[in-house]
């Protein structure tokens, strides 16, 4: 049936034969206890697919997350959803620019800047970031150092959920985090 392009298809004129499988997958957060030495509480979720990244994170009182780069493709938008933040990039001239966001407001951060989060006030910060997926498989480089002083850019971050499109696959799923 080729209907006519004014026509509306109804559900039972589509043809799925040439979509990858069609499967939906739910995930929880927890409320973490523990907090990293980041001061991110407990490991971040990190849902992703070959064209999007999305984050979930949560952040103690006075707990920051280090200056720290982003690839130039991975432009970020975050939306603060408890509690405070306050947000600065160092420009190239070595300037700064800093934004407090508070629950229900965006920051974007473009691609390839410097840049750092600190948590205001004594309320704990729970933030959803996304980001269009970059195809660097490195996702940001941290500016921290280890215990012995060494320069360290681990995250430690590992995804709950990993879709590739492209080969029609789950590659990571966290089972005690999402679920069909």
């Amino acid at each position: 049936m080729c209907p006519d392009s004014n026509q509306e298809l109804t559900p039972e004129e589509l043809f799925y034969g040439h979509l990858p499988d069609q499967t939906m997958y739910k995930v929880q957060t927890n409320r973490a206890e523990d907090v990293d030495a980041e001061g991110v509480q407990s490991t971040p979720i990190v849902i992703r697919t070959n064209e999007f990244r999305l984050l979930y994170f949560e952040m103690e009182p006075d707990a920051k997350i280090d200056w720290h780069t982003h690839t130039p493709g991975l432009d970020e938008v975050n939306m603060c959803l408890e509690g405070r933040a306050k947000y600065s990039l160092e420009r190239e001239d070595g300037s700064y620019q800093t934004i407090e966001v508070g629950p229900m407001e965006f920051v974007y951060v473009p691609g390839g800047a410097r840049h750092k989060i600190e948590t205001v006030g004594d309320q704990v910060h729970v933030s959803l970031s996304a980001a269009k997926f970059d195809t660097i498989a490195r996702l940001e480089s941290l500016e921290d150092e280890d215990a012995d002083g060494a320069e360290t850019d681990e995250t430690g971050w590992n995804d709950v959920l990993f879709v590739d499109r492209k080969r029609d696959e789950v590659v990571a799923m966290d089972k005690e985090f999402v679920s069909k």
